[in-house]
Parts: structure tokens; C-alpha cells; sequence
């Protein structure tokens, strides 16, 4: 039976791009005084490789404590990424190995050109300068979408040689992120005792599906829309073996990117179709959502943490809608119906009282 979408134009899909995703596109990013050394040891460490053309462009930060910066050379018309990753914070062995592995079976993950072990140094291939959170507004919606689907689909086919297990104790500590950062933290507030049977059950239905080789950042931020319509993949160095449902929901439901549900749900029915999941369909979309909510809970403790820890408010306007979505989802489940309600009476006026005082 044809998908009722099937016929609409690209324009139709209209995803909402959340405050986040825009918060990457400003050329004027500042590198604080507190890097400024190892940001000119950097340049130096590249100027050594390549033949660099004006200084290095620094890129939006993440979550981590890595910092990544583009290198033009040729004039302007070629291109690197120096990356600085902290050898004291980041495992940079298994970010250049994961690179290899990833690119040895077909994925468009960097090339690295020079690496400097001491110093946390990286010098790789530029992917792109158009990320989906981009490409989305740009772009044929369901021809993207379609498209990281595919190669989702051979990420999961990944050998699973040397890449440990997403345990079920490392779901509990990412739900700890949540009620310790956000809750706590910085909204001054305590989760109900009937959380713990919230938390048993989205920590549960991430074991009722299948395990594969998981990116654990499968979205908009990290996905690059290349000029010969392949996917470029970065931010893979956490990948683990976890739920075939994980990624998906990741993509589907991103943080940064709200879809309408007819549309997650048509996507999610064509991944069904290229995955190789040997899952019941009820028992997969189940475990998606629940999944997709327990990953939500742990970015929104995240967003609080980067703020609180870091003294950076990049996240913090997307901290109410993304508790908006899981508490909309929630409701549709008899098991995290008490969450929705929670979010929506208690968690959600507190933050939005919060941010009205918050940078």
C-alpha cells in the first residue's frame, strides 16, 4: 500500500528547526582566553603539515571538551579539520581507530592526515560545511532522511570487534544526568518516588530489541550532507553495541529537529524495511519511543550540565521544547503516563521560570 506522503512535494515535510540547531550557524564563535595557548599551538602543529591560508576558523562547540576548527588551503579552495582533543578527557585511539573501522566498510567518516598523540592533535578530512540541522531547510527533506537512513542501515552491520556493550547500568547513570542536572540542580526540584518505575521501564525496553553497532549520535548535528549525496558521519568515537532501535530513534526523533509524527512514522516503517532486525514491528516501535524518550531525558540533563559545569548556555533554549516532546510522548504509554504528567504540571513551569532569569 503507497505511503499517503509518498506524493508530496519536499516542501511539505517543513521540519521545525529548534533554537539549537540554529545557535550553530554564527561566524563570529569566540575561543576563550583559557584556550587561546593550545589554539596557537595547534596552528603551529598545522602549519607544519599543510600549507594553511589565513587563520584557523573555529566551529561551533560540543558537548565535549574537544574543540575543531577549519583549515583552508589551495587558496581558499581546499579544506582540513584540526581538531584539539584533550588526550586527559578524550580517548583519541578509539576515535582514530573507530575512524578506520568505519571507513573500511564503505562509511564516509574522516580520513586522518597527521595525529599528534602528547597533545590530543588531530589533522582530517572536512566532510562538509552543510550538516543536516542545514540541509534540512535547504534540501529535499525525505531525500535526506531517506538517505541517512540507508547508511544507518550499514552502520549496524558493523563487526563488532573491539566495541564494548551499551549496558543497561550505563542507561541508569545517563537518567542520573537528568534528575541530577536538570532536576536538581538547576531547576531546585526532586523527582517523584514513581520515577524509579519510569526509569525501569524505558531502561527495559532498550533490551527488547535486537543489538547492533550503535553511533549513539545519530542526528542532525552530526550528519553531513556531502556535494556527491553521501552521508558524512562524525562524532562516532562513543559507538557501542546497543538497541537497533537506538540510532534510529536518535535521527527520528532528534533534539534539534521536530518532524511530524506521520512522517517518524513512515521513515521509521521504510528503516524496518533496510534494517537487518529480526524484531516483531509492535515491539520494535514500542521500544523506539521509549528509547527516544529515555536519550531526550539524558540531553536535557546534558544542556543543564554544559551550563552549570561549563558556563555555557548554548543549550539551554532547547531545554522546554525537547521536555515538551517527551512529555507528549509519554502520555501515549500506559507505563510513562505519570512522566507526562510530571513534565508537564511540575518540570516545565520550573524550567520556563528558570530561563525567564538564565542567559
Amino acid at each position: 500500500m503507497r505511503d499517503a506522503t509518498a506524493s508530496r512535494s519536499p516542501g511539505e515535510f517543513a521540519p521545525r528547526i529548534l533554537p539549537a540547531a540554529k545557535w550553530r550557524r554564527p561566524l563570529d564563535i569566540k575561543i576563550p582566553v583559557c584556550f587561546m595557548r593550545e589554539v596557537h599551538a595547534l596552528a603551529e602543529w598545522v602549519a607544519a603539515s599543510v600549507a594553511v591560508e589565513g587563520p584557523l576558523l573555529p566551529l561551533p562547540a560540543e558537548a565535549s571538551t574537544r574543540r575543531f576548527f577549519r583549515v583552508r588551503t589551495d587558496g581558499g579552495t581546499a579544506s582540513y579539520i584540526a581538531m584539539h582533543a584533550p588526550p586527559a578527557t578524550e580517548d583519541n585511539p578509539r576515535f582514530l581507530r573507530l575512524a578506520r573501522q568505519f571507513r573500511c566498510h564503505g562509511l564516509a567518516t574522516p580520513e586522518i592526515h597527521a595525529f599528534d598523540a602528547d597533545r590530543g592533535f588531530v589533522l582530517m578530512e572536512d566532510l562538509g560545511e552543510t550538516d543536516f540541522a542545514s540541509a534540512y531547510e535547504t534540501h529535499d527533506v525525505d531525500a535526506l532522511v531517506n538517505a541517512a537512513i540507508d547508511t544507518l542501515a550499514v552502520v549496524q552491520t558493523l563487526p563488532t570487534d573491539g566495541i564494548p556493550p551499551y549496558e543497561t547500568t550505563r542507561f541508569s547513570d545517563e537518567l542520573d544526568i537528568f534528575t541530577e542536572w536538570l532536576i536538581e540542580r538547576y531547576l531546585d526540584l526532586s523527582a517523584p518516588r514513581d520515577f524509579a518505575v519510569i526509569r525501569t521501564a524505558l531502561i527495559d525496553a532498550t533490551q527488547t530489541v535486537p543489538a547492533c553497532v550503535v553511533h549513539r549520535d545519530y542526528h542532525c548535528r552530526n550528519l553531513i550532507w556531502r556535494e556527491d549525496g553521501t552521508v558524512g558521519i562524525v562524532d562516532f568515537q562513543d559507538a557501542l553495541i546497543g538497541p537497533g532501535c537506538y540510532d534510529i530513534a536518535s535521527l527520528l526523533r532528534d533534539c534539534y529537529v521536530e518532524f511530524a509524527e506521520e512522517d517518524v512514522r513512515r521513515w521509521r516503517r521504510r528503516f524496518l524495511r533496510v534494517a537487518a532486525l529480526n524484531c516483531p514491528v509492535a515491539v520494535f516501535e514500542r521500544a523506539f519511543d521509549l528509547t527516544a524518550m529515555q536519550r531526550q531525558l539524558k540531553a536535557v540533563g546534558i544542556f543543564a550540565r554544559l551550563y552549570l559545569s561549563r558556563s555555557r548556555p548554548s543549550h539551554l533554549g532547547d531545554i522546554v521544547p525537547v521536555l515538551r516532546r517527551i512529555a507528549a510522548l509519554a502520555a501515549t504509554y500506559s507505563e510513562t503516563k505519570a512522566l507526562s504528567g510530571w513534565l508537564d504540571e511540575d518540570v516545565v513551569p520550573a524550567a520556563i521560570r528558570r530561563l525567564g532569569t538564565a542567559p
